[in-house]
Formats: structure tokens, C-alpha cells, sequence
């Protein structure tokens, strides 16, 4: 029975060991797969409920649609949540290789933007590549600090 235990407590060890070396992201790439986010908040378009622009790189070669999701950081609410499917240019996504860029204003959601006038607003872009059966082949996020507007 002891040798059992020891056995679990070993590979919990080596789950938390390998955990550890798993790919961490910076700045809104992932360091494993170069998947990465471009994104800049403005302080006056939070404040007219604006979603920004974005670029969207490396995204993996069996993608069919993105997930883009913008919460409210400090409160965690969501503002914007929308799929753009990858076959089709309709929906604000512009495709070109590996690379994607979501139009200023094109998306649309539940809630309101943070508008930054007298502190720092906090927000955060979460971007998901899905394949066909909407199973995930990449993720990242950013997060993002916007100065009040002079």
C-alpha cells in the first residue's frame, strides 16, 4: 500500500514538473505554435463601444473559424464574443494565409466597453482557432491597459 502512495505521489510530482515546461505566452503570442494576437485599445473608441482593430498571425493551417472574445479584464464581464467563419470574407475578416485582420467596429456583443476617463480602463482579447468540428487547435490571450484620453 505504501509503494502505491508513493507511486501517486511520484506521478503527481512529475504532472506538476512537466506542467511547468509547458509553452508559456508572451505579449499575446503563443510561444509554441506563433500564434498571436495584435491588438490597440484607443481610450475615445472604449468610450463610443468600438471593438479595435486586430491581427491575427500563424494561425494553424486546418482552421475554419476564430473565436474573438473581449472582456471588461476587471470585472470579467464579456463585451464582444464572435465567431468569423475562415471560408467566407462576409463577416469582417479579412484572410490572407496565416494571416487575419478583424476591421475596427465589425463586432458586436452583450456588453460595453470600459470607458477609460480618469483611471487606466483593463482589457482583455481572448482569440481561439477552431477546426471543423469546432475542436481547438491554438488559443491565446492579451491583456491590455488603456491610458485616459488627454
Amino acid at each position: 500500500m505504501k509503494r502505491m502512495r508513493r507511486t501517486v505521489a511520484y506521478a503527481a510530482l512529475a504532472a506538476l514538473a512537466l506542467a511547468g515546461c509547458a509553452p508559456k505566452t508572451s505579449d499575446g503570442v503563443d510561444l509554441a505554435k506563433g500564434f498571436g494576437v495584435r491588438v490597440g485599445f484607443k481610450a475615445v473608441e472604449m468610450c463610443q463601444n468600438i471593438s479595435p482593430e486586430m491581427h491575427i498571425d500563424n494561425i494553424p493551417p486546418e482552421t475554419k473559424k476564430l473565436n474573438v472574445k473581449v472582456l471588461n479584464f476587471e470585472f470579467g464581464s464579456e463585451i464582444f464574443n464572435q465567431d468569423f467563419g475562415f471560408t467566407t470574407t462576409n463577416t469582417g475578416l479579412y484572410i490572407n494565409g496565416a494571416q487575419a485582420m478583424v476591421p475596427k467596429g465589425s463586432m458586436y456583443g452583450p456588453g460595453q466597453m470600459p470607458c477609460p476617463k480618469e483611471k487606466p480602463g483593463q482589457v482583455q482579447v481572448q482569440v481561439k482557432a477552431l477546426d471543423a468540428r469546432d475542436r481547438e487547435l491554438a488559443k491565446i490571450s492579451v491583456t491590455n491597459s488603456v491610458e485616459p484620453a488627454p
